[in-house]
């Protein structure tokens, strides 16, 4: 594979770095700097004003009670819930109705998986990839019944903390670490390369050519040298994002985060002035980024090292309008609730163009409904729910 980085995309790079200021460019070409030791202007954004909102409470009845927390996967027509603590996926129309599921876990027939850690859907040849656990590394593959077509062995043992369709013969995965020995902590290999592309057939790797000579992890490992016991705490930041036509690749170890389309990395983001030691590391991750909005998270990781975690640091929202622009340190709201919205970063595998996927628990809409918060389409959601039903998605559809 050949890959290249946007020559105009280095230029403009060049230019912000070393100049105060920056013309108006087209909204296409503009390149964010952001400095990580400003102090942004705070404001209040109500997402209605910026996108279409829609709600979809997912049905509930006997074959399709799903945990809270769940990866998703959305086509123009279809939504894909994988429940990690079932191990199984559920299948949805739009409207939130129930088609089925299905589960292939724990047998020994070689056509199951022993655990549901990842998944990505090929709507286009209507096949499912489930990453089975870190130390078998296998992709198995089925198609939307549930019937297996091959299992895919990867060539080394990965630890896939993202995974995405890439083109029809490619998948796109993000890996933590590769693994080599005991799992102890001392035997993890930090690749340089930890961005790959998959063979649908053959789970053949290759790198997509972007070096980081030095990882920094937004995790760290603790073992107690009395007992030999070794544990992991982490801030969960997100290095990859699945927009409508490419990819998001904020490495918290580069300073610059990339837009990946058509094998070609354009930059879109710069930060300056981050905290780079060993012991105290600003880090980020991408939310959202469509044609215009760009959402980011920015919070530090320091570890204490005496008390064998991490210390908690605020993580600070930063939205950008790639009009206009302008950043701000953001608190959103939707029209139908007066709380302010919890913005959490969800690995959604597929994604209709130009938009924005959260979700509420159903225990969540029933505090806030009797604590007075909700009104509106979400207030008379709420009002016929129980604490058992599905969560409730909410779409937002950009306007720009």
């Amino acid at each position: 594979r050949s890959i290249s980085i946007s020559i105009l995309g280095i230029i403009l790079l060049t230019l912000l770095l070393s100049c105060a200021g920056s013309s108006s460019q087209s909204l296409s070409n503009e390149l964010i700097k952001i400095d990580v030791k400003k102090e942004y202007p705070k404001k209040d954004i109500v997402l209605n004003d910026i996108a279409e909102i829609t709600y979809i409470p997912l049905e509930t009845n006997d074959s399709s009670v799903i945990h809270p927390y769940f990866e998703m996967s959305l086509s123009t027509n279809t939504i894909i819930a994988g429940d990690y603590f079932q191990s199984k996926l559920f299948f949805f129309n739009k409207k939130g109705d129930y088609l089925g599921g299905f589960k292939r876990c724990c047998g020994q027939s070689g056509e199951e998986y022993h655990s549901l850690n990842l998944f990505a859907v090929d709507y286009a040849q209507k096949e499912l990839y489930v990453y089975d656990d870190f130390f078998l590394s296998y992709i198995l593959v089925y198609d939307f019944s549930g019937n297996f077509k091959r299992r895919i062995k990867l060539p080394k043992q990965v630890w896939l903390r993202h995974l995405y369709v890439y083109d029809d013969k490619n998948l796109i995965g993000y890996s933590k670490w590769s693994w080599h020995g005991n799992f102890d902590g001392k035997s993890d290999v930090l690749e340089e390369n930890p961005y790959y592309f998959i063979d649908k057939q053959t789970g053949a790797m290759s790198p997509v050519p972007i070096t980081i000579k030095k990882r920094i992890s937004d995790d760290v490992r603790f073992r107690d040298e009395k007992t030999g016991e070794s544990w992991l705490t982490s801030l969960y930041m997100d290095p990859m994002l699945k927009t409508k036509d490419g990819f998001i690749i904020a490495d918290p170890s580069l300073d610059t985060v990339y837009h990946f389309v058509n094998d070609v990395l354009t930059p879109v983001t710069v930060f300056k002035n981050r905290d780079m030691e060993e012991n105290l590391v600003d880090l980020h991750s991408v939310i959202f980024y469509s044609d215009r909005y760009l959402l980011l998270t920015v919070q530090k990781k320091e570890v204490d090292y005496a008390r064998k975690t991490l210390v908690n640091h605020p993580h600070n929202l930063l939205f950008c309008d790639r009009e206009t622009q302008e950043i701000c340190e953001a608190t959103f709201y939707i029209s139908d609730m007066t709380l302010k919205l919890k913005i959490d970063s969800y690995d959604v595998s597929e994604i209709p163009d130009n938009m924005f996927v959260t979700r509420f628990s159903a225990g969540d809409l029933r505090w806030l409904l009797e604590q007075g918060f909700l009104k509106g389409e979400l207030k008379k959601i709420a009002e016929n729910l129980d604490e058992e039903a599905n969560s409730v998605m909410m779409i937002a559809k950009f306007k720009q």
